[in-house]
């Protein structure tokens, strides 16, 4: 009994004094292994148990404390992958804000273009009698028009000349033509590509006005305009050879 006493007050020395020294590095969970397996140790084997806790104690405090500094590390981590996606979403949020603004300034810019091709549109190419020229005012708008539609890929323009109902048939086929003809030539001068240019001729079937109507039949001596897509182009040529 008094053998037991003294291993176990040896041991409580033991673990005391390895307690100490290791506060003092700072590993506090390997001293309190040591000072564990050898109390440990030395009850149940004596002297030599008492060594063989003490390491094996000092082994299993030193790999706690590296697993709490592992899981410290990893928490720190996390952390910061966190705080990294949080910058990563509030970054793509605001890009997505910034493309959003983009398209839609871009479909504003769409509008006003549509805009200013339908000014372009709203005025015909009117004509004198029996006159199939074009200049002036009427070249101007032609030209601006011409500029608008040039970029737009597969637009394609429909020219379709009329006449009024003076004059022979054949003679107002042929006048209607040369008026569509003169219009497209004022476009492919500004610019446009004269395949992307169609042109047709109704001669005085479209016309309405009683010969007595100058300003009516005035109406009648025109070009029209029309901007297509390039998949319709075959739809307006089976149009006019009907």
């Amino acid at each position: 009994m008094k053998s037991k006493v003294i291993v176990f007050l040896v041991s409580g020395m033991l673990a005391t004094s390895s307690w100490a020294a290791e506060k003092q590095r700072g590993g506090k969970e390997e001293s309190v292994g040591v000072g564990g397996g050898a109390a440990i140790g030395a009850i149940a084997g004596g002297p030599v148990g008492l060594i063989v806790g003490a390491a094996l104690g000092g082994w299993l405090g030193d790999r706690f404390h590296h697993e709490r500094g592992a899981r410290r590390l990893a928490d720190q981590r996390y952390e910061e992958s966190s705080a990294r996606a949080q910058s990563l979403e509030t970054r793509l949020a605001a890009s997505e804000r910034t493309v959003a603004q983009k398209e839609s300034e871009l479909f504003s810019e769409r509008v006003a273009h549509r805009h200013d091709l339908e000014d372009a549109l709203s005025v015909e190419v009117f004509f004198r009698t029996e006159d199939s020229g074009v200049g002036g005012s009427a070249e101007e708008r032609l030209a601006k028009l011409a500029s608008l539609i040039e970029p737009m890929d597969g637009a394609v323009i429909h020219l379709e000349g009329h006449a009024d109902a003076r004059g022979t048939e054949a003679f107002n086929a042929a006048l209607s033509t040369a008026r569509a003809e003169a219009v497209r030539d004022a476009l492919v001068r500004a610019g446009m590509p004269p395949e992307r240019i169609i042109v047709t001729a109704t001669g005085e079937t479209g016309s309405i006005a009683a010969e007595q109507d100058a300003d009516g039949m005035a109406l009648e001596r025109r070009v029209q305009m029309n901007i297509v897509d390039l998949d319709d182009t075959s739809r307006v040529a089976q149009q006019s050879s009907e």
